[in-house]
């Protein structure tokens, strides 16, 4: 009876650490993977990029967590845990999310080095501190729900039984990779796709029926001289402090230009290689 006990202790912190490490994937996924979808949906540049940099290391801090948090029965101990998880990560997804994808993206694109910083901001304090405080409310949730998950795991004979209990907890780990998201993909994301959709635009239109705006937009794009319904990819190369106003960088098959990007308007391009 004993050894059949200390069995079923032994599993319960296995899964434990299984659903850990998906909470990992939930969070990374929805923190950079619904960039990447959308990225790669209108023409980004590597978009998952930042999804695969971070996945990893994501993954391994969550099952170290969850690891640790098994090791102690005390509810204050596996708060603080997953406060200080949610903390940590917070820091952590900042540097991968600029600093990790700058340096990459320069490492990819070295002709463009100069034309890349996404050195961060004063004004960022005030986004991460959003990030952490609601990280902290979010993982404390889903990191105590883990051992009741692992539970119906363990005892629930039918799918929905264990399913359902998985999802709830995987769910606030999500909520977080989302909060993240909001505050650091959201708008430099936006002003890609705005560019990208300008660009679509300018493509299809007929020069000889234009309106005054077609023609300002028509004029932005075909002194490029490139073939606007070519292929092309985008990237941001640099912001500023609000993340407002962005200098978006386009790669038409080897020509590179650029193009500003005010709160989803397109301003001035210039073509910045022959």
């Amino acid at each position: 009876m004993e050894s059949k006990k200390k069995k079923l202790e032994q599993l319960r912190k296995h899964l434990d650490i299984l659903i850990g490490a998906l909470g990992g994937l939930a969070y990374a996924v929805l923190t950079w993977g619904i960039d990447g979808y959308l990225l790669q949906q209108n023409n980004g540049s590597v978009p998952w990029l930042k999804l695969a940099i971070g996945t990893p290391v994501v993954i391994l801090i969550f099952i170290v967590a969850a690891w640790f948090s098994t090791r102690f029965n005390n509810l204050i101990i596996r708060s603080l845990v997953w406060m200080v998880t949610a903390t940590s990560l917070s820091f952590l997804i900042s540097i991968l999310t600029f600093q990790g994808t700058e340096f990459a993206i320069k490492a990819l694109y070295p002709n463009m080095a100069d034309q890349i910083n996404y050195i961060l901001p004063e004004s960022i304090r005030g986004r991460l501190f959003v990030i952490i405080v609601m990280s902290n409310i979010l993982f404390l949730i889903g990191g105590l729900l883990i051992e009741s998950a692992s539970e119906a795991l363990i005892k629930s004979s039918g799918i929905i039984g264990w399913v359902l209990p998985i999802l709830f907890c995987l769910i606030f780990f999500g909520g977080a990779g989302y909060v993240a998201d909001s505050n650091f993909n959201f708008q430099l994301r936006d002003q890609v796709l705005a560019v990208n959709q300008r660009i679509n635009e300018a493509s299809q239109l007929n020069p000889k029926n234009l309106t005054e705006r077609e023609a300002r937009l028509i004029r932005r794009f075909t002194k490029l001289n490139v073939a606007l319904n070519g292929p092309h990819r985008l990237l941001v190369g640099s912001f500023d402090e609000s993340f407002s106003q962005s200098a978006i960088l386009i790669n038409f098959g080897g020509t590179w230009a650029r193009c500003t990007a005010l709160n989803g308007m397109v301003g001035n391009c210039e073509r910045i290689t022959n």
